[in-house]
């Protein structure tokens, strides 16, 4: 059964703080969908992800990539990157998906699949392309085994971390061979870092006035180029950005306080309860009031 999902809870620098699998065997898997929150928050971990979209229509965001997802997708989530998804109001989505640390495949220095692949992956020297798509020619091996991989974990049979461990390898040559392999371009982890900054310092006081003057201070680049920037990397303008941030946090008070509209409104840093009401509205096609009424 599919459960709901709710917004990872993140520290400082938008990484996420919960912990994906043990510290033995640094897999998790999970089946998750769009129901209540229809957009997952912009954050990101030291982990790879691999999403499979079982059902449903939406967008990803991955660092400066905007992707449309349909049904079947396979959704690369490198190490580091800052991601989200958003999900189309009337076709939900529903999606699996396997959050690895590639620890867990390390081999001794000098085994070729060491130097060649893992390190370079965790060094961000090179990362898989962020889609797969169910016409591409490589699909149908990758799909199967991202199953293969998921179903493994979840039954847990006997001695299946040795199956597990395969298994990834040979996820990874399909990935290889299908040619899904880039090397990451340098500025772009340098202007990622300074986006995370900021995202950081939002995280931490969204219910403030925050201008576009102060975010740009923080990241060391003029205005004009940090608010191209920001738009690559979170598709949106700062304006943009802030509400959805601050509506989205307004869900989790109307699904799990008592606290009031206005009250709320004014936690989360909008300073008119009106306008709140009317962006909340435009976002997900119901009032704070009967959002809560529905779905508590």
């Amino acid at each position: 059964m599919s459960k709901e999902i709710f917004p990872p809870q993140v520290d400082e620098t938008l990484k996420e703080l919960e912990t994906h699998g043990s510290f033995e065997l640094p897999v998790e898997t999970y089946t998750d969908n769009c129901v209540i929150f229809h957009s997952l928050y912009n954050h990101w971990h030291k982990e790879m992800e691999i999403i499979r979209i079982d059902e449903g229509s939406g967008l990803a965001r991955l660092n400066r990539e905007t992707l449309r997802l349909q049904k079947g997708d396979i959704l690369m989530v490198n190490s580091g990157v800052i991601h989200g998804i958003k999900s189309d109001l009337k076709n939900i989505l529903y999606y699996r998906s396997i959050v690895f640390d590639l620890s867990f495949l390390t081999s001794p220095a000098g085994d070729l699949c060491q130097e060649q692949l893992i390190s370079r992956l965790m060094e961000n020297k090179a990362e898989f392309t962020h889609l797969v798509s169910p016409d591409d020619p490589n699909y149908n091996r990758i799909s199967f085994i991202f199953s293969e991989i998921h179903d493994c974990h979840r039954e847990k049979k006997p001695f299946y971390y040795v199956k597990l461990k395969s298994l990834f390898y040979g996820f990874f040559y399909e990935m290889l061979v299908g040619n899904y392999i880039v090397t990451p371009d340098a500025e772009q982890n340098r202007n990622l870092a300074s986006v995370k900054i900021v995202l950081d310092y939002i995280n931490e006081h969204y219910r403030e006035d925050l201008t576009v003057k102060e975010l740009a201070e923080l990241s060391n680049y003029s205005e004009y180029y940090f608010m191209k920037l920001f738009k690559q990397y979170t598709g949106k303008t700062v304006a943009s950005y802030l509400n959805d941030f601050r509506l989205e946090k307004a869900k989790a008070l109307l699904l799990h306080t008592d606290s009031s509209i206005t009250d709320i409104a004014l936690d989360v840093g909008f300073n008119n309860t009106s306008y709140f009401i009317k962006k909340f509205q435009q976002a997900n096609q119901l009032s704070p009031h009967k959002y809560r009424k529905n779905l508590s």
